[in-house]
């Protein structure tokens, strides 16, 4: 149920959690200029449908804290396919370390999303996951000539690991620009960091377009369980776009 002054009652029906393939995570209902007249709904991942011309956010599935007094990001949350949080779809819990476990209705583990270790991030972006039965799902970085290597020093040997974790914080995922000076997108590829290497098969896209709009795409039929991306993708929001604080 929508509470406040400016929720709104949504224009569209949700559509079934398996069908999406292109979401963003929020509350905002319609895309326009002015603020007011966007509308706010419940917290959820929405996807894209059009009315007269209009770009309306959908919700899909409904985002809800384990402790609504903390960050998602901190405090865990659980998915569910209705607004009532009726028909629990996921629950995703930090474990008290790198780790959020993603389990299904029946508390069965569909996988994890994990934080990459300091001394990774060099090579790859702040979140990756791992589903049984395939390689790690991670984001490898394509450092701009002159990026964070450079700014640490050329040849240096050893870093202060304190220093390393200031510059490669999750927020260092939306500084990183490719060769031509643009932002270039975010990719999690399968295997791309296990035996598995030459699979490099691309599972999940964040495109880092530069109007603020933080759309993820998931490929079409390939072997990613979109619960694990929906779950990353909420850790994320809520990580480095504090977009669960209202």
């Amino acid at each position: 149920m929508a509470f406040g002054r400016n929720r709104q009652v949504e224009p569209f029906e949700p559509e079934h959690w398996d069908a999406i393939t292109q979401f963003t995570v929020g509350r905002m209902m319609r895309r326009t200029v002015r603020k007011s007249t966007r509308g706010e709904g419940a917290h959820a991942v929405r996807f894209m449908r059009m009315r007269g011309g209009d770009e309306y956010m959908v919700p899909g599935v409904y985002i809800v804290p384990e402790d609504p007094a903390v960050a998602l990001a901190k405090g865990g949350f659980r998915l569910f396919e209705d607004e009532a949080a009726r028909q629990l779809l996921c629950t995703v819990l930090p474990d008290g370390s790198d780790r959020y476990r993603v389990t299904d209705v029946a508390g069965q583990e569909l996988g994890s999303v994990r934080r990459t270790p300091v001394t990774k991030r060099f090579s790859q972006h702040g979140l990756w996951l791992e589903q049984p039965g395939h390689p790690a799902i991670v984001a490898p970085r394509n450092w701009a000539k002159g990026g964070a290597k450079a700014s640490l020093g050329r040849g240096v040997g050893h870093v202060v690991e304190g220093v390393v974790d200031s510059v490669l914080s999750f927020g260092s995922d939306e500084t990183a620009g490719s060769e031509g000076g643009g932002l270039t997108p975010l990719v999690w590829v399968l295997g791309a960091d296990g035996a598995d290497e030459a699979h490099g098969q691309e599972v999940l896209t964040f495109p880092r377009g530069t109007h603020g709009d933080r759309w993820y795409f998931i490929k079409h039929g390939g072997p990613l369980d979109k619960r694990l991306a929906f779950a990353l993708a909420v850790v994320r929001e809520s990580e480095i776009f504090r977009a669960d604080q209202r």
